[in-house]
């Protein structure tokens, strides 16, 4: 689980990433072609029912414009968290969208329990 706080910067996209691989999250996930997640290289496909969404990060760009993404941390059947990365506003694949939207997070009715940091964020 990432362990910064929501108040707890970390300046890049990058340095993000690094972190949370340091930590526990080990799974880079992307969404394939017909809408479906995957591990990249082999586990899935996965529908949105099958995941759990346990926090997401924000990047806005003002540190580094090419940081302009999100960050989803999606816990996989086996218990893994994964990271799937997005473009935000203009720059966002509809497909992560489209599957972002029909995920269900963590928390209240499920049986994990949604992370001080979860904050919902989803774009256009």
């Amino acid at each position: 689980m990432m362990q910064a706080s929501p108040g707890t910067h970390m300046a890049t996209l990058s340095q993000t990433l690094q972190e949370l691989r340091r930590q526990d999250c080990q799974v880079d996930l992307r969404i394939t072609a017909s809408g479906h997640l995957q591990v990249r290289g082999h586990q899935g496909p996965y529908s949105p029912r099958d995941v759990r969404l346990m926090w997401t990060r924000r990047f806005e760009g003002q540190s580094n414009p090419g940081d302009l993404a999100i960050l989803y941390g999606l816990r996989l059947p086996d218990g893994q968290t994964g990271i799937l990365v997005d473009g935000y506003g203009p720059a966002s694949d509809p497909k992560v969208t489209t599957f972002i939207r029909a995920v269900q997070p963590a928390g209240p009715g499920s049986s994990e329990p949604v992370p001080e940091s979860w904050e919902p964020r989803f774009h256009p």
